[in-house]
């Protein structure tokens, strides 16, 4: 039947459905730069099947096939993909990455999204009170202290170009956002460091990314 120009062609996919089952399609699309837009709604576990660890769950999170954060053959959570960058790599007309906590900068973002054509990506955290251990009155505290410690970042592909939304002046701890849900109560301080190791060269590549 073919495309028809007028319309804005959405797909909603969980993190799980995109950064790993659905990968190799969500590739294609950007491959041909197909005209959608695309939303990954991320909240860093297979949330509909049961808390199952998936490609965007966090070092050490616990879930129900990482039990304190390790894997059946004894291996512990990977850090998470990041999705941003992937899809760069296709080269594609627009990616960006929003939060639930932050409304303002993620509506601003499918208003951009929409009025281009091509291949359009925003990958949105979204905290879960079930799967990740928290009231449900918290998500939007929750969600605000990933930004604010660098766990998750606000930016945008554009044009070949990467831009970021907003740049903490100070990361808060780490430790703060991760004690603050159960499934990381068993993390000690060396995971704390590990953690804020890995966030640290995140920036520094996303930095480098920025001044090319």
């Amino acid at each position: 039947l073919g495309w028809d120009e007028d319309v804005t062609y959405l797909g909603i996919g969980g993190d799980g459905g995109t950064i790993d089952i659905g990968l190799q399609a969500l590739s294609g699309a950007a491959e041909r730069n197909d005209n959608i837009l695309y939303i990954c709604y991320d909240n860093e576990a297979y949330m509909n099947t049961g808390v199952q660890r998936s490609g965007a769950t966090p070092y050490g999170a616990s879930t129900t096939t990482t039990p304190a954060g390790i894997c059946s053959k004894g291996c512990d959570n990977t850090f998470k993909k990041s999705l941003f960058e992937i899809m760069a790599a296709h080269r594609v007309p627009y990616i960006a990455t929003a939060s639930t906590s932050y409304p303002k900068d993620f509506m601003e973002k499918v208003a951009k999204a929409k009025a281009m054509k091509g291949t359009r990506i925003i990958h949105i955290m979204a905290p879960c009170p079930t799967g990740w251990g928290y009231s449900a009155e918290k998500t939007i505290e929750i969600g605000k202290m990933a930004v604010e410690c660098g766990l998750w970042y606000l930016a945008e592909y554009e044009d070949g170009k990467y831009k970021l939304n907003m740049t903490p002046k100070e990361f808060k701890p780490v430790e703060t956002y991760l004690r603050a849900q159960k499934r990381f109560k068993h993390l000690k301080e060396e995971d704390f460091r590990r953690i804020e190791g890995y966030r640290d060269a995140d920036w520094a590549r996303l930095y480098r990314l920025i001044q090319m």
